[in-house]
């Protein structure tokens, strides 16, 4: 059996999606398991060489072919899927067999329908067992209280589309689908008319921690604010609540991800001379090194994010931050608050998504911090047991190995 991922957008060190294809080859590899990863055609020569990627995807998982006008949905949806047929249709015709497993981890429509046209151009006895798992939430929108959702039609419209269209050329016995948390894989199951099950979301949490405790060493506590930089995220807020909390608590310090860089100049302004000090900002990507070191040295996660646009989804940074035993600072009505819920701590939560109700929360997490850490450990352990790249892949395997076992009987009966 013979794992291959589609990671189109894995170009360079910086991201979830380095992250997520070292820790998926680590982990086959562990398994005794041979792995292709199939990545962006613009992959750096490096990071090819380090994972053995194979460059050949045109596009990432973010780019848009078609914006302006009501059709431009459908339009990206059809002319994409045939762009990654053709894409697959280029590989080596003795790369994929019926006993391989093709897993794509962040899956879009679009997506579906490039993997359903794909399989439609090989022969049967070759298609592999293919699971899918969706981690961006495309479908849905805000309702008018927090936790609220409604389905959005047309991207709702072409996931039912290209899932019919998958499920005719692998059968339901081939196909594995999953959602990271328990609402999305539901809203999914509702959209698909199939079962959707919920997976641990696929990171990397067998990273070496170099836990740097600020406090015992006399240092004031450090709060991070890390990745790509949206409204969804809150970065348009986070000045005003940096300033507030330093207003309570002018000892402790932050260290904030501008990227985009175009936000350090806001948040500068923001911020104000008061703070000009207590704060410094890391311009555009981080490498993993850097990522990890701002990690292990934080006390506090700040993760300010709108929870009309987190219902459904997950966070890489929050899974992360529990499998190294730090503290988020996250908003009501999310995934994020219900697995702290489910695992008795991790987090403190803030029940509006406004600076005064961040600022609020981030205060309590500084002055509770000793309580708050204190069983941390137990619940870094417990997570790490239940959630990353190690139980993704073995559930899918679980699921995969079944069928591989029936199709090699078929084969056999057939011959």
């Amino acid at each position: 059996m013979r794992l291959i991922l589609i990671a189109a957008g894995l170009i360079d060190m910086s991201g979830h999606h380095y992250m997520e294809a070292r820790a998926f080859k680590e982990t086959a590899t562990q398994n005794g398991q041979e792995c292709t990863i199939l990545a962006h055609r613009e992959i750096k020569d490096t990071i090819r060489d380090e994972l053995g990627a194979l460059p050949l995807f045109q596009l990432t998982p973010y780019q848009r072919l078609f914006h302006k006008w009501w059709l431009g949905q459908f339009l990206d949806f059809r002319v994409y899927g045939q762009m990654m047929c053709r894409e697959l249709l280029n590989l080596n015709p003795g790369m994929v067999s019926a006993s391989d497993v093709l897993v794509s981890t962040l899956t879009k429509a679009r997506d579906m329908q490039g993997l359903a046209l794909w399989l439609s151009r090989i022969p049967r006895e070759k298609r592999p067992f293919v699971a899918i798992n969706f981690m961006i939430d495309d479908i849905s929108k805000p309702g008018s209280k927090t936790g609220e959702w409604r389905f959005r039609l047309k991207p709702a419209l072409l996931y039912r589309v290209a899932f019919s269209r998958l499920r005719q050329e692998l059968g339901n016995n081939r196909l594995l689908l999953s959602a990271g948390s328990t609402t999305f894989a539901q809203a999914m199951t509702r959209i698909l008319g199939h079962p959707v099950l919920s997976f641990p979301i696929p990171v990397q949490h067998d990273l070496p921690t170099r836990r740097i405790d600020n406090t015992s060493a006399g240092k004031p506590p450090l709060i991070v604010f890390l990745g790509h930089m949206r409204k969804e995220k809150g970065a348009d807020l986070i000045g005003s609540v940096i300033a507030r909390v330093l207003e309570q608590s002018p000892d402790c310090r932050f260290l904030l991800q501008a990227n985009p860089e175009g936000w350090e100049h806001r948040w500068r302004q923001e911020i104000g001379p008061i703070g000009a000090a207590r704060v410094d900002i890391h311009r555009g990507e981080m490498t993993q090194d850097e990522y990890q070191d701002a990690m292990n040295r934080a006390d506090l996660v700040l993760l300010p994010y709108n929870p009309a646009g987190y219902a459904l989804q997950t966070s890489g940074i929050f899974s992360e931050a529990m499998a190294m035993e730090r503290i988020s600072v996250i908003p009501e009505g999310t995934w994020m608050a219900d697995m702290s819920r489910k695992y008795g701590g991790g987090a403190v939560i803030f029940p509006r998504f406004e600076e005064t109700a961040m600022a609020a929360a981030v205060c309590r997490a500084l002055q509770g911090l000793p309580d708050l850490t204190r069983d941390m450990g137990t619940i870094s352990s417990r997570w790490r047991e239940s959630m990353g790249m190690k139980t993704f892949l073995q559930r899918i395997l679980d699921a995969a190995r079944p069928s591989d076992a029936a199709s090699k009987a078929a084969l056999q009966i057939n011959s």
